[in-house]
């Protein structure tokens, strides 16, 4: 199955089944520094992101979650991308996204962020070279 086919193929799952994209939702937003891990919908991953928390210079606080892949596979494009589509989803149509490519190492990355309400939540794709693993993240800005 090619990666664009498992991505339509998650996406269909998932609004297929509104409780299954809701549960997520609802775990996204309410996603705090003392959960240790974020589960995706099934049609995602079955794999649990490892979470952190971290300040922002701002001083916001954020909670981080990964998800670890063999380096510039499929399997972390394709979740890369339906991440993304879920969190749009989630957010609905007043999200405001914007992407940054800048970056300050020669490994590929991708940033998509979305803000609504004073709140920003993003998905991002990162390269790792030196350590052979491709990184997909979800970050949430805490209230």
């Amino acid at each position: 199955m090619t990666a664009m086919r498992a991505i339509l193929s998650g996406c269909l799952a998932i609004t297929a089944f509104p409780g299954v994209a809701d549960s997520f939702c609802a775990r996204l937003d309410a996603l705090s520094p003392v959960q240790p891990a974020l589960m995706l919908p099934p049609a995602l991953s079955d794999q649990a992101g490892v979470c952190q928390t971290s300040r922002a210079l701002s001083g916001s606080v954020h909670v981080h979650c990964r998800w670890s892949f063999v380096y510039r596979s499929d399997a972390a494009t394709a979740l890369f991308e339906g991440l993304f589509e879920t969190v749009a989803t989630c957010l609905g149509p007043d999200a405001v996204m914007t992407t940054d490519q800048s970056v300050n190492h020669p490994d590929a990355y991708d940033l998509r962020m979305f803000d609504i309400a004073g709140r920003t939540f993003a998905v991002s794709l990162k390269d790792k070279g030196a350590l052979q693993q491709t990184l997909v993240f979800v970050r949430v800005q805490q209230r």
